[in-house]
């Protein structure tokens, strides 16, 4: 282990009650994290979606997951392959072992864009001032579910998040965008590095990243600015909701130009 991982860890700022003006300024603009409270307060989504209530109002519909995740190295690079359509109470219901990364409902099913669960939208609020207040145009807002022991490895994104915990708590891990070089950035935004176990004679290099760390649990908001690396690990049963359109942003984002992993971004994004 290198002197700066056997030192603590850096800590991720938490504010209370943020000003847009503020955050835009001094986070989005500097490219830096931070935990905001206080964003989330008047969404009825934090009281009513409880498992046992999207069981009961949603059970039987079917979601998209990524299933058998345990048993595959690297499983985001897997996707396709790991697709699979089971109804909303067998995910819900793994919620009662133990912790476990083997399913999971991701940003990629789109599920708050379907139909059935279209009527969520109206439990959820944009941010005012930090989010665009449509929520209704592809892309807008992505929700994450899944029971403890879930895990979203070392990787980064193309865009600014601003990263919302309804229930549950996560463990993330973050890592600036300029050190990259010791990420072990084997294909598009994804590092081969275990952040649970990092193997430091396959990847020396990682021993020189100093990893952020922050809980996150109900009510707070992390911002993950564009190209700084996180992995995140459910700590308990655990829903979460990402917003991508922020204002005051030409574009409503600021776009990763390089490594881009899928099709080809549109024109104006490079």
């Amino acid at each position: 282990m290198s002197r700066r991982q056997a030192l603590p860890a850096p800590r991720v700022e938490r504010r209370s009650r943020l000003e847009p003006a503020e955050f835009f300024t001094d986070y989005y603009r500097r490219n830096r994290p931070v935990v905001i409270e206080g964003l989330m307060e008047d969404w009825p989504a934090r009281t009513r979606w409880t498992p046992a209530w999207m069981a009961e109002r949603f059970g039987d519909e079917t979601v998209e997951v990524m299933a058998g995740r345990d048993a595959q190295e690297m499983p985001d690079l897997h996707a396709d392959r790991l697709r699979r359509d089971v109804p909303l109470r067998e995910l819900l219901a793994r919620f009662e072992g133990a912790p476990a990364n083997d399913m999971y409902l991701v940003a990629r099913n789109s599920l708050l864009l379907r139909d059935a669960f279209r009527p969520l939208l109206e439990d959820l609020r944009a941010p005012e001032g930090y989010i665009q207040p449509d929520l209704r145009e592809p892309d807008r807002v992505h929700l994450w579910l899944g029971p403890a022991g879930t895990l979203s490895n070392l990787h980064h994104d193309h865009l600014n998040v601003l990263f919302c915990q309804v229930w549950g708590r996560k463990q993330v891990w973050l890592a600036p965008s300029w050190e990259t070089p010791w990420m072990s950035n084997v294909r598009g935004f994804y590092s081969a590095v275990d952040v649970l176990a990092p193997d430091l004679e396959r990847f020396p290099d990682f021993a020189r990243v100093a990893l952020h760390t922050v809980e996150v649990g109900p009510g707070d908001t992390l911002f993950i600015p564009v190209g700084w690396w996180h992995a995140l690990r459910a700590l308990e049963p655990s829903l979460s909701v990402t917003f991508v359109s922020f204002e005051e942003t030409p574009g409503m984002n600021t776009c990763w130009r390089e490594g881009w992993l899928g099709a080809t971004p549109p024109e104006e994004h490079r």
